[in-house]
């Protein structure tokens, strides 16, 4: 019952985070879960489904604010991404590709804070779009961060923080539920994972996510955008030095 309760509590304050600035839940509640005692499978299919649920609920809140051929142009990109890097993990361990991930994050998150011609949103070309979700397909399968490249090419577009929420919502929601899919045709997802566990840290990440939803309506463009680097710089550190 105690892991329960912590691992709930981590879900929520990490939904929180995740509902504030569009991505971060799983960057958040991973290393805590582990230390507190999780297994990694367990971990990795609470995060996906706890990611999905509540991204769902915002796509619905937040239809109007979608760019569905953003988001289809990201989802897809990650498809030919995501089996990139799982062939890469067949080939290259994995203790080589987490520092160059983690060094690519920060690079990212730099590129984020260099300042932009026009403050105006700007629609990024197709190709720019299908790449980047490839790109985050393939660090998806090899390091599970598939958030800061479509991050940085919304942050790029000077999207308004409720349009970046929305597309990031739909992209994650293609992402998280190929990557499901690859785990129940792969027979990872155990009985023990389901019950009683799962309803518990699916409450705990809709009401964490809707908190941090209500703190994103609140907050100015300026604000959001450097929480949003700030998140992605950190979660590029932390990758680096624990890989």
């Amino acid at each position: 019952m105690t892991l329960l309760l912590v691992g709930a509590l981590c879900i929520g304050i990490a939904s929180i985070i995740g509902g504030a600035t569009g991505f971060g839940t799983a960057l958040v509640a991973t290393p805590v879960m582990l230390l507190v005692g999780f297994d990694v499978p367990e971990v990795v299919f609470v995060n996906l489904v706890a990611g999905l649920v509540p991204r769902v609920n915002v796509a619905y809140q937040l239809r109007s604010q979608i760019n569905w051929r953003r988001v289809a142009l990201l989802g897809g990109g990650s498809l030919p991404g995501a089996w990139l890097g799982a062939v890469t993990l067949s080939v290259l361990p994995e203790q080589y590709l987490k520092p160059a991930a983690g060094a690519l994050v920060m690079v990212c998150g730099i590129a984020m804070a260099l300042p932009v011609r026009t403050e105006t949103p700007r629609q990024p070309s197709a190709a720019a779009q299908a790449l980047t979700g490839a790109v985050g397909g393939y660090l998806g399968t090899t390091t599970s961060l598939n958030g800061p490249p479509p991050v940085l090419l919304l942050m790029r577009a000077r999207l308004p923080p409720l349009a970046f929420i929305a597309d990031l919502a739909g992209y994650f929601i293609v992402a998280n539920v190929m990557a499901l899919g690859m785990l129940f045709i792969r027979g990872e997802i155990t009985d023990s994972m389901l019950w009683p566990r799962l309803p518990v840290f699916v409450i705990a990440a809709l009401v964490g996510n809707l908190t941090g939803l209500s703190i994103a309506r609140r907050i100015t463009p300026g604000m959001f955008r450097s929480a949003v680097i700030v998140l992605v710089i950190a979660s590029g550190a932390v990758t680096l030095v624990v890989g």
